[in-house]
């Protein structure tokens, strides 16, 4: 009995690590990743659908702190896209402020040359800010820190994208990290 305590105890830990390897995800016919064990899958959203959108991906929900949750997606945006048709023209409408002069607290960080998984990509950081609760009188600030990272294709482009409360970011990072480093594009 001793002898199977022990090794219950010893166990323990290699059971927890292996729990932590984190959650494979295929969007069929365009990406692979694995995301943090413990995140939330999303919910399909009210709206267009992904084949109508021509933007295909999902998102996994992680910790909460003053309303906003840690955020990391992963999406495959098909060349006949109707929103940025380019990666270009995607990283140039998030990448800078959507009003000449209207910065308000936002900054914006430089784009820079990365990498997600072994394939080449353009890299870039914001910090904005939302009011939570939304559509209230009494809503407060919240600054938050989005991490982008752009890989272009032949055909369309992928945007992996972290999101956190600035309390939360620094914290969750590694998270988004590992989801990079395991990044397989599949439709290329």
């Amino acid at each position: 009995m001793r002898n199977l305590l022990i090794a219950l105890f010893l166990l323990a830990p290699c059971a927890a690590a292996a729990g932590e390897a984190g959650q494979a995800y295929t969007q069929k016919g365009c990406f692979y990743a694995v995301f943090p064990a413990g995140w939330v899958k999303g919910d399909e959203v009210l709206g267009l659908s992904d084949a109508e959108k021509k933007i295909y991906g999902m998102e996994f929900t992680g910790p909460s702190s003053g309303g906003l949750s840690a955020r990391i997606s992963a999406q495959y945006y098909a060349p006949d896209n109707p929103l940025q048709k380019t990666s270009d023209k995607f990283i140039a409408m998030h990448n800078k402020p959507v009003l000449p002069g209207g910065n308000q607290g936002r900054a914006y960080g430089k784009v820079a040359d990365g990498l997600a998984g072994n394939y080449y990509a353009k890299v870039f950081e914001r910090k904005v800010f939302e009011y939570v609760p939304k559509r209230s009188i009494n809503a407060k600030k919240v600054f938050v820190y989005e991490k982008f990272v752009v890989v272009p294709a032949k055909k369309g482009y992928y945007v992996l994208r972290y999101y956190a409360p600035m309390d939360l970011a620094k914290a969750n990072i590694k998270f988004f990290d590992a989801v990079l480093a395991s990044f397989k594009p599949l439709a290329r």
